[in-house]
């Protein structure tokens, strides 16, 4: 797609809607497309340091407007919600995110969709099989796809004892460890401080598809075909359903047999050992 189809894409409202809701209270980054020099420049500022970030549908007009000569081609967002962003300090601060969710990405080593939907089926099934029902969408990203826990899934007592990255970062190596190895299909835990993930209904970076969700229960019947920029599938609710408190057995669990996320907060000291010694000592001790 050139330039000029991709601003078209994103003029449709229902586009700008899914990205903006999805988007409000996150930090954003735009990737745009390859430059001169062969870089793919990633945007996550305006001016003078203040994050970027998007809260209505103008809010993607502006960004748009404002970065089009490096051509904007794909909407990402962190997997944390913030209070605020109105600095960089507001994201050293790890009392500043409100929620998080955990998420999967799942790649095919060979191109094949087909490994990536059963590898996630695979996922879905474990998360079931710990309570975790009615707040999952599978998300195709482009190449690959991401399994998401809604992060109101956990509800505010839990948040109160374990903060939300630490659940985060748990409960997806957590669910990682158990699932089965296979060759062609790698499952990694891509949480931190600072990841980005990419938006429903965005474009993905260089191919022309776009990031559509699914619901569990639609997920079997999924075809590649239903990321077509000009005929996309896509089911609005998957992303927004939840059960408040669903997965807070599971983040307990996770907590407990993996422990924080490696980056402690200033002035905490890292109260774990070696990440690999903790997780199967943990799981021998707690029977997980």
């Amino acid at each position: 797609m050139i330039w000029e189809q991709v601003r078209e894409y994103y003029l449709r409202p229902e586009v700008r809607e899914e990205i903006a809701e999805y988007c409000t209270g996150k930090w954003v980054a735009v990737h745009c497309e390859q430059q001169p020099d062969g870089t793919r420049p990633m945007i996550r500022y305006w001016e003078q340091g203040k994050p970027l970030t998007i809260g209505s549908e103008d809010d993607v007009l502006a960004v748009l407007e404002r970065f089009s000569p490096l051509k904007p081609r794909a909407f990402y967002a962190t997997a944390h919600t913030y209070r605020r962003l109105k600095s960089p300090d507001d994201l050293a601060d790890r009392d500043n995110i409100v929620r998080s969710s955990p998420t999967w990405d799942i790649d095919s080593k060979d191109g094949d969709w087909r490994k990536v939907i059963k590898k996630a089926l695979e996922i879905v099934d474990v998360l079931e099989r710990h309570g975790v029902v009615k707040s999952i969408f599978f998300k195709w990203s482009g190449r690959g796809a991401h399994i998401h826990i809604n992060p109101g899934a956990f509800s505010q007592e839990l948040l109160q004892r374990v903060d939300p990255l630490d659940v985060a970062y748990s409960v997806t190596q957590y669910i990682t460890l158990k699932i089965e190895p296979e060759d062609g299909v790698v499952v990694e835990n891509k949480i931190d401080a600072q990841r980005v993930f990419t938006a429903p209904l965005s474009l993905h970076r260089s191919v022309d598809r776009v990031a559509v969700c699914i619901p569990p229960d639609e997920l079997e019947g999924f075809h590649i075909d239903w990321a077509s920029p000009t005929g996309y599938k896509h089911f609005p609710h998957a992303w927004r359903r939840y059960e408040e408190g669903e997965g807070d057995e599971l983040a307990e669990k996770a907590y407990a047999a993996v422990g924080a996320y490696f980056t402690v907060r200033a002035g905490r000291r890292r109260k774990h050992k070696p990440l690999d010694q903790e997780i199967l000592e943990a799981f021998k001790k707690f029977g997980l």
